[in-house]
């Protein structure tokens, strides 16, 4: 008898945590029902009653505005923030980062958007372009104005290019250190074998954009000691530097 009352206790206790246990997972299970649907509501109707644009370039944030005034007391969803921003990069291409945000707490919304570095303009197969620190040909410069160190000449049909923006970022400093001013840069986007024209006729067929500084240096060694028999203009090759290589030649009239 004492043990079978022992056994109904201690199923009695089972019975009541086993209860406790499903009642506690009801509630818990309610109560994130009603959470999700609550943020989800929140979510789904935000509603902007007003905005903050954080653009550095004056037309981009223009129309940034314009773009954002235009959901003021609508509803703002995340792919409608998508939305905006892949607008706003469509009009303004030379944009490298753009994200529209909502402030659940200030009610809100923002636009982030920041411009490209432009290395320097560029003539791209006639037309004006401005190359991009990553290599893109942009239509506009919302950076700033990059200084045209020389003038450059794309031709062909050119997809990013990241070596020659890091060419032009790197030999933009070392202007002066030429024997003559460097005054424009062709580059076939075929195979990107620029060629140099400098200020005294002298043309440069340059090469790799690899040792940059080194190969100026050596250009005006190597024109330095050929001026000693010959007179300029010269026709420099520089494409076999890496062998240690470098041929110069007297210009002749389509040389130059």
């Amino acid at each position: 008898m004492k043990v079978r009352n022992q056994l109904l206790r201690r199923g009695g206790a089972v019975a009541g945590i086993a209860l406790g246990l499903l009642l506690a997972a009801w509630s818990f299970g309610t109560a994130l029902k009603a959470s999700r649907g609550f943020l989800a509501g929140r979510l789904l109707s935000f509603k902007p009653a007003a905005f903050e644009v954080d653009c550095p370039a004056p037309a981009a944030a223009a129309h940034a505005r314009e773009l954002l005034s235009g959901v003021l007391n609508s509803p703002l969803t995340s792919s409608k923030c998508r939305a905006l921003a892949e607008e706003l990069r469509r009009r303004h291409p030379g944009l490298a980062y753009v994200k529209v945000g909502r402030n659940f707490v200030t009610g809100k919304a923002s636009l982030t958007a920041r411009p490209e570095a432009v290395v320097a303009p560029v003539l791209l197969n006639g037309t004006t372009a401005y190359l991009g620190a990553t290599g893109r040909f942009i239509p506009e410069d919302l950076s700033g104005g990059a200084e045209a160190g020389l003038a450059a000449e794309v031709t062909g049909p050119a997809a990013d290019a990241p070596g020659l923006a890091s060419f032009l970022g790197e030999l933009k400093p070392l202007l002066p250190l030429f024997y003559s001013r460097p005054v424009k840069l062709d580059c076939p986007a075929r195979d990107w074998a620029c060629r140099l024209s400098l200020a005294d006729g002298t043309t440069v067929l340059w090469g790799g954009f690899e040792f940059t500084r080194l190969k100026i240096l050596r250009l005006n060694e190597v024109v330095r000691d050929a001026a000693l028999r010959k007179r300029a203009p010269f026709r420099v090759d520089m494409r076999y530097f890496r062998e240690g290589k470098i041929f110069v030649s007297s210009a002749g009239p389509a040389a130059r």
